[in-house]
């Protein structure tokens, strides 16, 4: 997904205000590819990098539902 300001369904609109707390655990591996991605990828902050990649994610499943599907199955196994 180039990464050019304008937003997907998957994520809030500019004026839409954060009220929710997401905490999740994550292994040191996880958050080494978090970090790697934002880095790459020039993510303002951790925060905003794990938002942009849920926005990957959820985008990903609707535009290929049963190929989503059959990684998600083999990211759970591993």
């Amino acid at each position: 997904m180039e990464r050019t300001g304008n937003n997907t369904d998957a994520m809030a609109s500019s004026n839409e205000k954060r009220l929710s707390k997401l905490q999740i655990l994550v292994t040191d591996t996880e958050l080494k590819n978090i970090d790697d991605w934002r880095f790459d990828n020039r993510a303002d902050n951790r925060s905003s990098a794990v938002r942009e990649l849920i926005a990957l994610g959820i985008l990903y499943t609707k535009r290929h539902g049963d190929d989503a599907s059959e990684e998600l199955g083999s990211l759970r196994t591993e």
